[in-house]
């Protein structure tokens, strides 16, 4: 935690303090900025950051030692009585605070501080604004953790290789999707990369199901197959792709993936020309052109979700800026030191159809570390 560029950050968006507030895990994100994702804490705590001058913890009795040293003072409260005088004394003469908060609730990954505890603070006469470009600060990568990535991808690459190959020595006996599944955990095992739950595989009409989880079904002729594949370094962060294949796939599957190919292509265009202009384009402007295109196609029906999301460490989707004006609002802009995902699709029945790539953003903008599939690959 690098309180002097917090409290710079602070400065530059003239805000006068930063709140980081949790409740027995309320707020994973202030957790996970202070260190503290590993500890036991059952009771609420309150960290202020000012743009100027020390930070305090506002920690309740019990609890004070559990803590690491953090940067600043303490402040101690055993009751409301005591912990709502500390939030007056302490917090209330700043005014206006940044949380962890999201104005009507437009981008979910960020509101993760109660309603009840924003009132308390507005009745205090504070104002409460979104932490969420304070935020966007920290959850850029450094340069070990985008060769941990690459390393990552290089895995999903062999893992998808070996699936495939392991789906034509089968055609004639095909095998069931869990099958297919276990080819890719093997890589990954063998090569020392973990992930939060196993690759997805979808034969047929469980390829319209963007989630769905595999079974003992087995592929059939006509058939497209959608793998799902993501894993990671255990320290380092995700990378996520989506590959199509199929067996004799009518032509009308072909031509809504070359729909779906344009609109991903589309969304890092869109990046590419807003940086060339010295912009930082905003996460659902990015999925609004990409969404252009499947409906300029006859297939905005069937979008499910977004065109795509930011790449974390403890899970494949993280908290950074996600290309999302479907599902949420996303208005956080994809500033360099980024990574995310770009996974239009379409899911129409009795297929469903996605193609996802990662992309990194330096600051001349995006380098795509994924393998970029052209077209529908035949079994």
């Amino acid at each position: 935690m690098d309180i002097a560029k917090v409290q710079s950050v602070l400065r530059e968006s003239k805000t006068p303090a930063w709140l980081l507030y949790s409740f027995f895990g309320s707020n994973p994100l202030a957790l996970d900025f202070l260190g503290l994702t590993q500890l036991h804490l059952s009771r609420r705590f309150a960290y202020l950051i000012p743009a100027q001058g020390e930070p305090t913890l506002i920690v309740h009795a019990i609890e004070q030692s559990t803590y690491p040293p953090l940067p600043g003072k303490k402040r101690v409260f055993h009751s409301l009585a005591s912990f709502t005088a500390a939030l007056q004394e302490v917090v209330a003469p700043y005014g206006r605070v940044a949380m962890e908060y999201q104005p009507g609730g437009s981008i979910p990954y960020l509101s993760r501080v109660d309603a009840g505890t924003i009132e308390l603070l507005r009745g205090m006469g504070l104002e409460v604004v979104s932490s969420a470009e304070i935020l966007l600060q920290f959850q850029t990568w450094s340069a070990e953790a985008l060769a941990a990535h690459r390393r990552a991808a290089q895995g999903i690459e062999a893992a998808l290789e070996r699936a495939l190959a392991f789906i034509r020595s089968r055609i004639g006996d095909p095998p069931s999707e869990l099958e297919v599944q276990a080819e890719i955990r093997q890589v990954f095992e063998a090569r020392g990369l973990v992930f939060d739950h196993p690759a997805m595989v979808s034969f047929g009409p469980h390829a319209a199901n963007p989630h769905h989880t595999p079974g003992l079904a087995r592929l059939e002729h006509g058939q497209v197959v959608l793998i799902d594949l993501w894993c990671k370094e255990p320290s380092g962060p995700y990378a996520d792709m989506t590959w199509m294949a199929g067996w004799d796939v009518p032509q009308e599957v072909h031509r809504a993936f070359a729909a779906v190919t344009q609109a991903r292509d589309r969304a890092v265009e869109y990046i590419v020309q807003a940086y060339r202009e010295g912009r930082h384009p905003k996460g659902f402007e990015v999925d609004q052109a990409a969404r252009e295109v499947l409906e300029g196609a006859g297939l905005g029906a069937y979008i499910l979700h977004r065109t795509g999301h930011n790449l974390g460490f403890a899970a494949p989707h993280g908290n950074g800026t996600h290309l999302d004006a479907l599902e949420t609002h996303d208005t956080r802009p994809l500033i360099p030191g980024l990574a995310f995902t770009v996974e239009p699709g379409v899911y129409p029945g009795p297929w469903g159809l996605r193609s996802e790539i990662n992309v990194y953003l330096h600051e001349a903008g995006p380098e795509i570390t994924t393998p970029v599939q052209p077209a529908i690959e035949p079994l």
